[in-house]
């Protein structure tokens, strides 16, 4: 009998707690005790209501927020390929959409030229054509959330964290993302 390797999870969460300084109460508690394994190629989605900590722990996960408590792993490695595509586009204002797109690469060490065709890719994908060389400022927030999109797509993460990626996107956009 032969028997399948066993690989290691792709992310492990045990008994993760947050605390935030809080003036009325001493501290809020924003996470308690949060514990989720991931294997790989595993697609999970966290629902619940307004405040109740799923962007802080998506921030614990890519290594934005200390937990005040509790540990994260991520399968044997120190430092895994993250992306994270925020509620807000957060895009350099100062970087055109091409620019915008292609900066992890660039901060990678990626050859500018092949940062931008792998960039055209994604602006072809995502219908960016034609704003290549628009600043954020200029761009709609559906637009802006898309270029968002890209950047956090283009490295190929091994972990790819989505905090409420499509609400500002339009219904046909959402329909063609999700």
């Amino acid at each position: 009998m032969t028997s399948s390797p066993v690989t290691e999870p792709a992310l492990t969460l045990s008994d993760v707690h947050v605390h935030f300084p809080d003036e009325r109460y001493g501290k809020l508690h924003a996470l308690g005790g949060v514990s989720l394994t991931l294997q790989q190629g595993e697609f999970v989605c966290l629902l619940g209501p307004s405040g109740s900590g799923k962007t802080t722990l998506l921030r614990v996960i890519a290594g934005l927020l200390q937990p005040t408590s509790g540990t994260v792993a991520y399968g044997g490695s120190t430092s895994p390929e993250i992306g994270y595509v925020f509620q807000q586009a957060n895009l350099m204002p100062w970087r055109k959409v091409l620019d915008n797109i292609t900066l992890p690469l660039e901060l990678h060490g990626v050859d500018e030229t092949a940062a931008k065709q792998q960039a055209e890719y994604w602006i072809d994908l995502l219908g960016l054509d034609g704003f290549e060389h628009v600043l954020p400022r200029d761009l709609s927030g559906g637009m802006a959330q898309r270029v968002s999109i890209a950047r956090a797509l283009i490295q190929k993460p091994a972990l790819l964290l989505l905090d409420e990626p499509f609400g500002s996107l339009d219904e046909q956009t959402r329909q063609r993302l999700g």
